[in-house]
């Protein structure tokens, strides 16, 4: 092996570390190593961005188009309307149509838009036959994925094994060469899903029961989370705003309604002024909530100047090559170790007050720590700390970010230990001290028992914790009913994020959602479970999904926002239907190019784009919007790397490997190490990259083994497609992943078995109809 060898391999392995673990976005990665190759001389600079003149992608491009055109015109509603008419409400049958449109769909369509556009309609299933949306989310997200492998435009990799062919001036693939396999892998995923999967795939218990929208407050579990605030006379909320009471941000609650003389007002607005005696039927944390109003807060600066004599204070900074950094509180156990509590990280001029035991320490930043003197005078820290006594600015900065709880005998908190408290989970707090008779303990253990009368010695957010003082009386109250949800013109709705959803790993404050949209989200679901509370900083992923409540009005707003997915039709933006012909027919022109032979798939593909836009089947807009413009770059961006691995003779390198390792197998045998090495890069990475990267190596491994080069590739391609072992393989499992309160095993679960199948029949069948 020769240095560039090496050094290439060393760039292929650190991008397929970065496509796995998503640190930086995988397009992103994709351009990094196309950079690092070309300033390398791997690949010349006009050899670089060949992969974006590529007709691989322009057929990529195209079809987006024609998928965004059956979308707009309502095509594909129509044919997912009609299912329920025609089969009914068993499972077994819905489950077969599903995939069989799913599957057709996707074979013209691109995979996600498919799944997304069908969702609602499924969605809508689920509620009037009260089957569990969790008994058919996976099988239409599946239906999806093995509909791609029936046509040479139905996915990536499909595309990609056709260019990758014509490059090396082999014979390449015709529209429908994919589609006796790719017939007969859907035909087999179905009867899997009826019989083995069927029994295996997960009942979530969330179906639409009796198709009453208040359900999904019982899916959500919003009946252990809603509660009411009374607004008693005198209190600091009479005539605030909604926006200037900041309810979510101190107590972490959704206002759902408010009651007021009899009548009720639903989804309140920000400007919706509070009156005395108003009743909030508010969604978050009773238990957060009764802990911060059953007892009192003040400033410390007002009442403990003179007990604060007894209390230490220090200012340590992190220095270079300390043992802190890049570790927790938690981990280091500070407040066993030394006797200290910290209670505020100054870093970069700013001071962090909350979740202080999961801050990961950096160079530079300050610990604000308070302690018993006999504790903190005497205290080392060999080489991590540099350790200074606060000054009268310091000092002043402390007192005004302390505060004191006062635990009185009807408090929720006597009793409980610090850590039964949850303060700190539940409400941010750090607990710094307690206060009892005469005596300041410091540094308290999580298992110190809270005294009537103790009064805690508490930091976090100052603001906060300012706002809930000055709301002075309110009364709560857990026995309530859910009629304050909805009426006729306010609803709540399930929502998902799109696969491309610059939702994605931002939270609800940092978007503004509310402000932007009308509507507020009640809980989300992510990972099989319902999250109520501290909504607005959760950061959303991909596969979350939100229950949203407002006007439906500003709900069929949100339906035509390309970040999310309304799982209501109701919710759907008005189709183009009279402009439907217009889809058909410029898809049914490009079929004919291409089987009649006189275009090639991308000038075809690219008509089509064409036609559609030109008669207004869908806007440029909605074109461009309908793109998934990471897939288009990372294909783009990929290619020149194939370049790069078969001119420095990495990939005979690898090819003799493969030969010396499968060779005494036979054809079968080497047939079958290409597709399971196929589907197991799949699972971890793009199949489009998976593509590139095995096709310089295995193409002239089958060649030496006497196998023709389109089995090879045939094989290679449908591998990488079988993506179900979990949601992260394919956009189209994460896209169902919310909606049907699905978890990562359950994808396993369901998805291991299909996978084995199907590989065991590519390797069986792909002989029979492309021979050795």
């Amino acid at each position: 092996m020769t240095l560039e060898i090496a050094l290439l391999f060393a760039l292929i392995l650190g991008m397929a570390t970065l496509f796995f673990t998503e640190k930086l976005p995988v397009e992103l990665t994709a351009f990094i190593g196309l950079v690092v190759l070309t300033l390398a001389g791997y690949v010349t600079p006009a050899e670089a961005f060949t992969g974006f003149a590529s007709p691989a992608v322009i057929t990529m491009l195209s079809i987006f188009f024609v998928s965004a055109a059956l979308l707009h015109t309502g095509v594909a509603d129509v044919i997912a309307g009609r299912v329920h008419k025609l089969i009914g409400s068993r499972e077994v049958p819905l489950i077969i149509a599903i995939m069989l449109v799913s599957g057709v769909l996707s074979a013209f369509m691109n995979n996600i838009a498919a799944v997304a556009v069908l969702l609602p309609a499924v969605a809508g299933i689920c509620r009037k036959t009260e089957i569990s949306p969790s008994r058919l989310f996976i099988p239409l997200a599946f239906g999806a994925i093995l509909g791609g492998t029936t046509t040479l435009v139905g996915t990536p990799p499909n595309i990609l094994a056709d260019q990758l062919l014509r490059d090396r001036g082999l014979d390449s693939f015709s529209l429908f060469d994919f589609l006796p396999m790719g017939s007969i892998l859907l035909g087999c995923g179905i009867l899997y899903m009826i019989t083995v999967g069927r029994w295996l795939l997960p009942d979530k218990g969330i179906a639409d029961r009796a198709a009453r929208r208040v359900d999904l407050a019982r899916v959500y579990h919003l009946e252990e989370s809603l509660f009411s605030i009374r607004v008693l006379p005198g209190s600091g909320l009479d005539g605030m705003t909604l926006g200037e009471a900041q309810l979510t941000a101190t107590l972490g609650v959704q206002v759902v309604s408010i009651e007021r003389g009899g009548k009720k007002i639903l989804a309140p607005t920000a400007a919706t002024r509070l009156e005395e005696n108003d009743v909030l039927l508010v969604e978050g944390s009773y238990d957060q909530v009764n802990n911060l109003f059953s007892t009192p807060a003040v400033p410390v600066s007002e009442e403990l100047d003179e007990a604060f004599r007894y209390v230490r204070s220090i200012l340590a900074a992190v220095i270079p090559g300390s043992a802190f950094i890049g570790r927790t509180l938690r981990d280091l156990e500070v407040r066993e170790r030394f006797g200290m509590e910290v209670v505020g990280i100054r870093r970069d001029g700013e001071l962090i007050e909350t979740d202080l035991a999961a801050v990961t320490f950096r160079e530079g930043d300050e610990l604000i720590a308070v302690g018993a003197p006999e504790k903190l005078d005497g205290v080392e820290f060999p080489g991590d700390l540099v350790v200074a006594q606060l000054d009268k600015s310091d000092m002043r900065e402390l007192k005004a970010n302390l505060f004191l709880l006062r635990v009185h005998s009807g408090s929720a908190l006597a009793g409980a230990t610090v850590r039964e408290t949850r303060l700190g989970e539940l409400n941010g707090l750090t607990v710094a001290g307690i206060i009892r008779g005469e005596r300041m303990l410091m540094a308290v253990s999580p298992m110190e028992r809270i005294r009537s009368e103790d009064q805690l010695l508490v930091a976090g957010d100052t603001d906060r914790i300012r706002r809930l003082v000055s709301m002075g009386d309110v009364q709560l109250e857990r026995d309530i009913t859910r009629s304050g949800i909805q009426a006729d013109d306010v609803g709540i709705v399930e929502v998902t994020l799109s696969p491309r959803s610059r939702a994605a790993g931002r939270t609800l404050a940092e978007m503004s959602f509310r402000e932007k949209t009308g509507l507020q989200v009640l809980a989300v679901w992510s990972q099989g479970e319902a999250v109520h509370t501290m909504l607005g900083s959760r950061r959303l992923r991909e596969g979350d999904a939100l229950l949203v409540q407002g006007s439906w009005k500003q709900i069929r707003a949100l339906g035509s926002n390309p970040d999310y997915v309304v799982l209501t039709q109701a919710a759907q933006e008005e189709r183009r239907t009279r402009k439907a012909p217009v889809a058909v027919g410029a898809l049914a022109v490009m079929i004919a190019m291409v089987v009649s032979g006189y275009m090639p798939i991308h000038v075809a593909a690219f008509t089509a784009a064409t036609l559609v836009a030109l008669f207004g089947a869908v806007t440029m807009e909605e074109a461009y919007r309908s793109v998934e413009w990471k897939a288009v770059f990372l294909v783009a961006a990929i290619l020149p790397l194939g370049i790069a691995i078969e001119r420095t003779g990495a990939a005979a390198l690898l090819s003799d490997s493969v030969t010396a390792l499968t060779g005494p197998l036979g054809p079968y045998g080497i047939l079958a190490g290409m597709v399971v090495l196929g589907s197991a890069l799949s699972q971890a990475l793009d199949g489009a990259p998976a593509v590139v990267l095995m096709a310089p190596v295995l193409l002239p491994a089958a060649a030496e083994a006497g196998i023709g080069h389109q089995p090879v590739m045939m094989a290679v391609a449908l591998a990488t497609s079988a993506a179900f072992m979990t949601p992260f393989s394919h956009k189209a499992n994460l896209l169902v992943m919310g909606a049907g309160g699905y978890k990562v095993s359950d994808y396993l679960k369901v998805g291991t078995p299909l996978t084995i199948i199907l590989l065991i029949l590519m390797v069986v069948l792909t002989p029979i109809f492309f021979p050795f």
